[in-house]
């Protein structure tokens, strides 16, 4: 790619900041359009590269307070960006979903070696990295940050009236073959979750099996649109063996940008991931 290219590129990113590391950027070909992955290099490598899968509305640099540090303790991670969820991600498929994201995060993940065994997924990405694991005997770690989890009939649903329809069916989220797929996992998941997210629904004047939304508690709004049965749900799919939760206090569903704002708390979550990556 040539430089004006890359620098036009570089302006339509959420977050154009300097890595601490190599980066490279990988793009990809798909039915009518192109989409570009990026991949962090450690300098002296300490594990195989880790496949990462963001949210909605996110491209591959919103979870740079993460990646950036993993980086830095010598753990690379390769990014792709998705259609559907950001400027640097348009044109994109025609009528995007999760069923397209999950053919580019399998173009993507192709390009790592089969050393590579982790996977990080966050909020949206967390529900396509279950379904990548199912295709990846390799995959033996997960890390689920605010995971959402979907009924199967959305993920082939456009992302708009159709998608947002299919997901607010009160409990429609349990009609979905990941906690089948996660009861027979024979890997480890780590589950990172804010403390205000996956809300009790009832409790918050909302019907059950369902989220609880944006709610103002002690002054202050708090994002919570992963319903509590979700959680609830992951943490009975995984064996106690191979689970383990991390909560981060004073954190709703907005996990990266808590990060951002409170490095020493991002130090803290990186040291917690590197960790359970290296063991």
């Amino acid at each position: 790619m040539d430089a004006e290219s890359n620098t036009a590129l570089r302006a339509r990113w959420q977050y154009d900041e300097p890595a601490p590391g190599p980066e490279r950027f990988i793009d990809e070909a798909f039915d009518g359009y192109r989409q570009q992955a990026r991949l962090l290099l450690p300098v002296h490598e300490c594990a195989p590269t880790v496949f990462v899968v963001g949210g909605a509305r996110s491209d591959f640099t919103r979870l740079n307070p993460l990646l950036y540090r993993l980086q830095q303790q010598g753990i690379g991670s390769l990014t792709g960006n998705l259609s559907g969820h950001s400027l640097a991600s348009e044109p994109g498929a025609k009528d995007a979903s999760l069923a397209s994201n999950l053919e580019e995060a399998l173009r993507f993940h192709q390009h790592l070696d089969a050393r590579s065994d982790t996977l990080v997924g966050h909020s949206l990405g967390a529900a396509i990295a279950l379904k990548l694991a199912a295709q990846r005997p390799n995959v033996r770690k997960l890390v689920l940050i605010c995971p959402a989890v979907y009924p199967d009939a959305a993920h082939v649903a456009p992302f708009g009236p159709a998608f947002s329809e299919a997901i607010r069916k009160p409990y429609a989220f349990l009609d979905c073959d990941s906690y089948a797929f996660l009861r027979q996992f024979q890997g480890r998941v780590l589950l990172v979750i804010g403390e205000y997210d996956g809300l009790n629904s009832k409790v918050h004047g909302q019907g059950p099996g369902t989220s609880a939304g944006t709610r103002r508690l002690a002054g202050v709004e708090r994002y919570s649109p992963i319903p509590e049965e979700v959680t609830h749900a992951l943490l009975r799919s995984v064996p106690a063996p191979h689970v383990e939760c991390l909560m981060l206090t004073d954190c709703d569903h907005g996990i990266a940008a808590h990060l951002r704002d409170r490095p020493q708390v991002a130090d803290q979550v990186a040291d917690a991931v590197a960790a359970f990556i290296l063991d």
